[in-house]
């Protein structure tokens, strides 16, 4: 009986945004350009962004794909030489890809 009335205010709390699980998905990215940023914050997709020099960072994202999120970037900002989106950084040959279809 315990453990169901624990379970229960445990779910309603989570619903009503009191608490955060363990599990929350990690919202934050990143990104390194190939020339130092133009501006030192901009918004992309409702997020924040703040640059400083070539690294721009932000707190929270959308939940896109991490490919699609980066050709946008890429093509807003120009050519980038590194990527971390929600806790997954792409590798080089995945940023290639972002630049050359970012381009297109």
């Amino acid at each position: 009986m315990r453990t169901a009335l624990f379970a229960g205010l445990t779910a309603c709390a989570l619903m009503a945004g009191l608490v955060t699980p363990a599990f929350a998905a990690d919202e934050t990215a990143s990104l390194k350009l190939k020339t130092p940023a133009t501006a030192a914050q901009f918004i992309h997709d409702g997020s924040v962004w703040h640059c400083k020099e070539d690294t721009c960072t932000t707190t929270k994202t959308r939940a896109l794909p991490a490919g699609r999120a980066c050709r946008k970037l890429a093509g807003q900002l120009g050519e980038l030489t590194a990527f971390t989106y929600r806790g997954a950084a792409l590798d080089e040959a995945a940023v290639t890809d972002c630049n050359t279809a970012a381009k297109r």
